[in-house]
C-alpha cells in the first residue's frame, strides 16, 4: 500500500507562517483528533474485507453481531442492483449479494451518518439556531458524489482499475473535512460559506482567511485518526486538485474521478452554501481520465432518482426524485440571485475604483512635476472638488514641526482665495495632531472655536469635516472640507485619493527642502571660502609682522647710521651737486624708516581708542586734507544729512583709512568728480561711508588684489601698496569691513561699513 501524497501547492493548508495563526491551526487539528472514532465493528470490518484471507461467514457473523448494523445493512442491500431482484430478508444473503467492497462502504456509510449526527463542538461553540452550512444538503451532495462516482464506473474502462465500492465510499467521504471543521467549530465555518457564496471563491480559500486551515487538510486528519485506507486518505487530501497536477499515484484515477464527480454534482446545484460551481470543463475533465463527456449526460437521469432512494435508505429524506429535482432548482435560483446581487456590489465597486484610478491619474499629470507646495495644494483641492463635489475647501499646511501653521482657502479650481499665519492650538506643534482617522469631525477634536476665524467662506461650520492627506513619513497636510461621505466604499476611495494627494504635497516639500538645502550649502561653501581667506590672510599678515618686526629691529640701527652719517656728510660738502645727493640718502633712509613703520603698523595695528567724534567734522577734515594735497586734481563733493549722529569710532584710525581711500580715488585715472556719501542704513543700523569716483576703474586683477600688502596698480616707485590694505586693517579692527567695486557707469566705489559706531551711552538713548 502505497503512502499518502503531498497537497501540492497549499503550504500545508495553511494560511500563512505567521506564529499565532500555526498555533490556532495546530489547536484545530488536536480538536479534529478529539473527534469520536469509527466503532470497533466498522474498525473490525475495515479489517475484515481488506484482507486476503478473510471468508464470508466471519464477515456474516460480525455484522450481525449487531442488530442495528444488520437492519441497515438488509435495507442497503435492497436499494443496491442486485438486491432489488431477490427478497434479501438476512445478513448471509446481504454479504452474499452486496461483496465485500460494497458490504464495506454500506457499513461505512452508515457509521459515518450515525457518528456525525452525535458529535458536538469539543470547544463548546454552540451552532446558530439557523446555520448557514445545510447539514442535510451536505450529505445530499456527498451522496451525489458518491453514486455519481458509481455511475461513471460502472459505464466506463475505469471499472477496470477501480472498484465500485471503492468508488462509492470515496466519493461519500471527499468532503468530510467541511462536515468536521462546521462541528468544531460552526459559526466559524457558517461565516466560511457565506464568504465562499458572497465572493464566488472556494470553500477551501475561504477556510484559509478565516479558519486559517482549508477543509481537505482536517479531512486528512480525520482519515489518519480514523485510520482509514491510504486510498481514502489521499481521495479526502487531494480531490478538487487539477489531474495534471497530482503526482503519479496508483489511485491517481480514483482521486480523478472523485474530482469529476464532485464538479457534475455541483453543476446540479445539490451542495451546501458557498460550495457551488466554480467552472470546471468537464469535458475536459473526462478526456484526462480517458473518458467520453457523453457518460455524463447518461448519468444525469438515474442520478437523482437514486440519490433519493440511498438517502430514503439512511434516512435522510423522505423526498422522490421530481421533489428532490424542484428543490435543487429552487436553490440554484437562490445562488443566482446572490450572483447577480454579488456582480452588481463588484461592478459599484470597480466603477468606484475606476473613478478613483482615473482621478489618480488625472491628478498626476496635473501636478507632476510637483512645483512649489502651495501649487500642488491648489491642484489637490481641484481634485478633490472633482471627486467629491463643489464646496467649501481650505488646506492646513505646516512646512516644519515648532513652525506656524498655514492655512490657505482654496476655490474649487485650486485658485487662492486667503492666506494667514496661525499658532497651533492646545500646544501642538504638528499638524498630524489634529486627527488619526479619514473623516474626522472638527467638532469632535473640539478645533472649531480656533478656526472659526478662517472659515468665512464654509456655508455650515459644524459640517466641515478634516482629511489628514498621508505620505509615507506621517501626515504631509489636512484638508478642510463640506462633503460627508457615508458609504465605506466611498471612504476606501477616498483614502486611495487621500494617499496620492499626501505623497503629491510631501513630493513637493522635499523638492522645496531640497532647494533651500542647496542653497544653504552654497552659503556655507561661500563663508567657507571667505574664512579660508581670511584665515590665510591672517596667517600672512603674522608673519609679515613678524618679518617687519625683525626688520625694523635689524634695520633702525644701519638706517641711523646712514641717516646721520649722511647728514653729516651734507652739511660739510661744498659742491653743490654732491651736498644734494646726500641729501637724497637722507629722504631715502627717511622714506624706508616710514615705510617699516608703517609695515608694523600693518601687521600689528592698536588696540582702538574710540570716543565719541562728530562724524560730519571728521569727514570734513579728512577731505579738505586730500583735496589740498598737490596731487589733487579732482573735485571732490561730500553728500551728507544736515545731521549726522555723533559715532563711538577711534578717529585717528577711521581718519587714515578714509584718507587711503579718498586719496585713491583722487589719484586714480581720468578722475575729475569724486561724491564721498555718508548715511546710515535704515533697514541694519549700519554706517556706510562710500566714495565714488568717475575714473577709468580697475580691472579684474586690481580687484583681486586691491588690498594685497605692497600691491599698487600704479608705476613702480610711486606707492609702496600698503595703502589700501592698511586701511583695511583699521576698519576691521572696529569690527567692520571695506568693499571695493567697479561702478555700473564707469569709475569705482570704494565703501567702508560699520556695525558697531554707537556708544553704550547712545544705544541706550535709543533704545529709550
Amino acid at each position: 500500500m502505497s503512502e499518502p501524497a503531498v497537497r501540492p501547492g497549499t503550504g500545508g493548508g495553511m494560511a500563512n507562517h505567521d506564529p499565532n495563526q500555526a498555533k490556532r491551526v495546530e489547536l484545530i487539528l488536536q480538536q479534529v483528533d478529539s473527534l469520536p472514532t469509527l466503532s470497533a465493528v466498522a474498525v473490525r470490518l475495515l479489517e475484515l474485507t481488506t484482507a486476503d484471507d478473510t471468508s464470508a461467514k466471519e464477515v456474516i457473523e460480525l455484522v450481525a453481531s449487531d442488530p442495528a448494523l444488520s437492519s441497515k445493512v438488509i435495507k442497503l442491500c435492497r436499494c443496491h442492483p442486485r438486491g432489488r431482484t431477490s427478497m434479501v430478508s438476512s445478513v448471509d444473503r446481504a454479504v452474499v449479494l452486496l461483496g465485500f467492497d460494497a458490504l464495506r462502504s454500506a457499513v461505512l456509510s452508515v457509521q459515518v451518518f450515525e457518528l456525525f449526527d452525535q458529535m458536538h463542538s469539543p470547544g463548546g461553540e454552540v451552532p446558530a439556531q439557523e446555520p448557514v452550512f445545510d447539514r442535510e444538503m451536505f450529505w445530499h451532495h456527498s451522496l451525489g458524489v458518491a453514486v455519481a462516482c458509481e455511475l461513471i464506473v460502472e459505464a466506463s474502462p475505469l471499472r477496470e482499475k477501480i472498484g465500485r465500492g471503492d468508488a462509492y465510499l470515496s466519493g461519500l467521504l471527499h468532503d468530510l473535512g467541511q462536515l468536521a471543521l462546521h462541528v468544531i467549530l460552526p459559526k466559524s465555518f457558517d461565516r466560511v460559506c457565506e464568504l465562499a457564496e458572497g465572493h464566488a471563491v472556494s470553500v477551501d480559500h475561504a477556510c484559509r482567511h478565516i479558519i486559517g486551515i482549508d477543509s481537505h487538510s482536517a479531512g486528512k486528519r480525520i482519515a489518519e485518526h480514523w485510520h482509514l485506507t491510504h486510498a481514502l486518505m489521499d481521495v479526502l487530501w487531494l480531490s478538487g486538485q487539477p489531474f495534471t497536477s497530482l503526482p503519479d499515484l496508483r489511485h491517481r484515477e480514483l482521486i480523478g474521478l472523485v474530482s469529476l464527480a464532485d464538479a457534475v454534482v455541483r453543476r446540479q446545484h445539490m451542495t451546501t452554501v458557498g460550495h457551488g460551481p466554480r467552472g470546471e470543463d468537464i469535458a475536459e475533465m473526462c478526456e484526462q481520465l480517458g473518458l467520453s463527456a457523453g457518460i455524463i449526460e447518461d448519468l444525469l437521469p438515474r442520478l437523482h432518482e437514486q440519490v433519493s432512494a440511498r438517502a430514503s435508505t439512511l434516512g435522510l429524506s423522505e423526498e422522490h426524485a421530481p421533489e428532490v429535482f424542484l428543490r435543487l432548482l429552487s436553490r440554484a435560483n437562490e445562488v443566482l440571485g446572490r450572483l447577480n446581487v454579488t456582480v452588481r456590489q463588484q461592478a459599484a465597486v470597480a466603477e468606484a475604483q475606476a473613478g478613483t484610478l482615473g482621478g489618480i491619474a488625472e491628478f498626476h499629470a496635473s501636478a507632476m512635476p510637483s512645483g512649489s507646495v502651495v501649487g500642488v495644494l491648489g491642484k489637490v483641492v481641484r481634485s478633490a472638488a472633482s471627486t467629491l463635489g463643489e464646496g467649501f475647501f481650505a488646506m492646513l499646511y505646516q512646512d516644519r514641526v515648532g513652525q506656524p501653521w498655514q492655512m490657505f482657502q482654496f476655490a474649487c479650481d485650486g485658485r487662492v482665495l486667503r492666506s494667514d499665519l496661525i499658532n497651533p492650538p492646545f500646544a501642538s506643534t504638528a499638524v498630524e495632531d489634529l486627527g488619526d482617522d479619514v473623516q474626522v469631525s472638527m467638532q469632535a477634536l473640539g478645533v472649531l472655536p480656533w478656526l472659526a476665524d478662517y472659515l468665512g467662506g464654509a456655508a455650515h461650520l459644524r459640517d466641515v469635516r478634516l482629511l489628514p492627506l498621508r505620505c509615507g513619513w506621517g501626515v504631509s497636510a489636512v484638508l478642510l472640507h463640506e462633503c460627508p461621505i457615508e458609504d465605506r466604499t466611498g471612504r476606501q476611495q477616498l483614502e486611495a485619493l487621500s494617499r496620492t494627494w499626501g505623497a503629491a504635497i510631501a513630493a513637493a516639500a522635499q523638492h522645496r527642502g531640497a532647494k533651500l538645502l542647496g542653497e544653504d550649502l552654497a552659503e556655507a561653501n561661500r563663508v567657507l571660502s571667505e574664512t579660508q581667506q581670511a584665515l590665510a590672510r591672517s596667517t600672512a599678515l603674522a608673519a609679515v609682522g613678524e618679518i617687519a618686526a625683525g626688520a625694523a629691529h635689524e634695520m633702525n640701527n644701519p638706517l641711523t647710521v646712514i641717516s646721520g652719517r649722511s647728514q653729516l656728510l651734507a652739511s660739510r660738502l661744498v659742491d653743490s651737486e654732491h651736498r644734494a645727493m646726500a641729501e637724497q640718502i637722507v629722504a631715502e633712509s627717511h622714506r624706508l624708516s616710514d615705510i617699516i613703520t608703517a609695515l608694523r603698523s600693518f601687521a600689528d595695528p592698536a588696540e582702538p581708542a574710540r570716543r565719541d567724534v562728530d562724524l560730519a567734522e571728521l569727514i570734513m577734515r579728512v577731505a579738505q586734507q586730500v583735496g589740498t594735497g598737490d596731487r589733487s586734481k579732482a573735485q571732490i563733493n561730500t553728500i551728507m544729512a544736515k545731521s549726522l549722529p555723533t559715532v563711538h569710532i577711534d578717529p585717528d584710525q577711521i581718519g587714515r583709512a578714509l584718507n587711503e581711500m579718498l586719496r585713491n580715488a583722487v589719484e586714480s585715472e581720468g578722475s575729475k568728480h569724486i561724491e564721498l556719501r555718508v548715511q546710515i542704513d535704515p533697514l541694519d543700523d549700519r554706517l556706510k561711508i562710500q566714495i565714488v569716483d568717475d575714473g577709468a576703474g580697475l580691472s579684474e586683477h586690481a580687484l583681486a588684489h586691491a588690498f594685497d600688502p605692497f600691491f599698487s596698480a600704479k608705476p613702480a616707485g610711486r606707492q609702496p601698496g600698503l595703502g589700501l590694505a592698511h586701511a583695511r586693517r583699521l576698519v576691521e579692527a572696529h569690527d567692520g569691513r571695506i568693499t571695493l567695486e567697479n561702478g555700473p557707469t564707469g569709475g569705482a566705489v570704494a565703501t567702508l561699513w560699520l556695525s558697531k559706531w554707537r556708544g553704550e551711552a547712545q544705544e541706550r538713548r535709543e533704545v529709550a
